[in-house]
């Protein structure tokens, strides 16, 4: 190979090794790049994982609350029912009562 040939050749050759190194840093960066998001949704799905554990810690509260409600109305409706069924015969026992006494005098 003759002299112009080979100068040729070499300078191709630091030119294919710059580009070399210039393709190299970029998908060093390009890496660096994705492993800062892959990390950043790492913890964004880790933040959103505890805040869905919070919801539903809040809406098993809620659920236990609305329970204890129930039970507690259930609880007042018979106790009212019982009252008034109370009532009712102690005012059907008045009124026999009062018609004794009415036909009485």
């Amino acid at each position: 190979m003759d002299k112009e040939t080979k100068s040729e050749f070499e300078k191709v050759g630091k030119e294919f090794e710059n580009l070399a190194r210039v393709v190299k840093g970029e998908f060093d960066n390009v890496h660096k790049e994705i492993q800062g998001l892959r990390e950043e949704m790492h913890e964004q799905f880790r933040q959103l994982r505890l805040e869905i554990k919070q919801i539903w810690n809040k809406l098993e509260e809620i659920e236990q609350k609305l329970e204890r409600i129930s039970r507690t109305s259930k609880e007042d409706v018979d106790a009212i029912a019982s009252d008034t069924l109370n009532l009712k015969h102690r005012v059907e026992f008045l009124e026999k009562r009062v018609q004794e006494l009415q036909k009485t005098s």
